[in-house]
């Protein structure tokens, strides 16, 4: 089996810091694979197994993983504690050098066969967003933007990439209901969805500038999946107490036979970065399979993991999870 690296642009951050303490707690059996997509194609597809995965990563904060993992309270402070040594001996790698260095130095010592930079820093952050993305495409690494930043994809032609804006909670379940209301012609006239979220993602996200871009992605698919443009309104709340557990409210109106009208009215509570880590770790298996095949170019097919994929205008959840059973059928290794 292959030896994967993984390289993440914002490794102090709450999705990385749960994603490395999810593998490591898996790793232990302390902790089964649920929400993981690429789990039931790992043996059928020789996807990389968890022990096959190498960690590092870039964060000017220079924290351990512990330090993170207990400073964004994600998992409470017993489910870390049999993992504590294991996080406390990962740290971002230093800022001397080039980024592109950096990951050849990685791959030579730890003798990996693939080296993939995933990408997770704040919403806004463009610049170093394309810096990843083009130290990726230096040194022939598959490149992941889970972020809405614009990372200069187009001239990623050499390496198989995917992106952008991870769909995680309400987006996800706004691509689902959508098409269904579609199919039922049932006319949506009014969509309002709006969000409480504490973490340091929703400090960003909800600053009225830097949150700009995700309020766009969030907005601008309800029109292509309804066939119409129903008044939509989209908005991000910052507040501290509900940390990583986003509270999401939708409220919608509808217009039924003979012209009567209806509304739903959905609460939920997702916990942002438990939803976000099993899809990066998805991802990583799956564009590790891409680059093995040798594509290059936007992998369409990964659609379904975001709110504004590449490559692709299909947004309703059940034709890109077509999209992704289709490939995976068609591209089977030959064992």
């Amino acid at each position: 089996m292959s030896r994967i690296g993984i390289c993440i642009a914002g490794l102090n951050g709450a999705v990385a810091s749960t994603l490395v303490a999810g593998v490591c707690l898996m790793r232990r059996g302390l902790a089964t694979p649920v929400a993981m997509i690429s789990e039931r194609y790992r043996q059928s597809h020789q996807l990389a197994g968890l022990d096959d995965l190498i960690i590092t990563g870039w964060d000017p904060r220079g924290e351990t993983l512990y330090e993170s993992a207990l400073r964004h309270r994600v998992l409470e402070p017993h489910r870390l504690h049999p993992i504590a040594k294991e996080l406390a001996g990962l740290r971002p790698l230093g800022g001397k050098g080039s980024v592109a260095a950096a990951i050849d130095k990685f791959r030579r010592a730890h003798r990996l066969d693939t080296v993939i930079v995933l990408n997770l820093i704040p919403t806004g952050e463009n610049a170093a967003s394309a810096q990843y993305a083009r130290a990726a495409h230096e040194t022939g690494s598959p490149f992941i933007n889970f972020t809405p930043n614009n990372c200069g994809e187009s001239k990623l032609t050499a390496i198989p990439y995917a992106g952008r804006d991870g769909k995680t909670g309400q987006t996800w379940l706004k691509s689902v209901l959508a098409p269904a209301f579609r199919a039922r012609d049932l006319r949506v006239t009014g969509w309002y969805s709006t969000n409480l979220l504490g973490n340091e993602d929703g400090k960003v996200v909800g600053h009225p500038v830097k949150g700009r871009q995700k309020i766009r992605d969030k907005s601008k698919l309800l029109a292509p999946m309804l066939g119409y443009d129903p008044f939509h309104l989209v908005q991000i709340n910052y507040f501290p107490p509900r940390g990583d557990t986003k509270e999401s409210w939708d409220y919608l109106d509808l217009e039924g036979f003979l012209g009567l009208p209806m509304q739903i009215r959905i609460s939920a509570q997702y916990r942002d970065s438990i939803l976000a880590a099993p899809m990066c770790l998805d991802l990583v298996r799956f564009i590790e399979l891409a680059h093995r095949q040798r594509a290059t170019g936007p992998q369409t097919w990964l659609s379904l993991f975001f709110k504004a994929p590449y490559g692709t205008k299909t947004h309703g959840f059940s034709k890109q999870e077509q999209m992704l059973v289709e490939h995976l059928d068609a591209c089977r290794p030959t064992l």
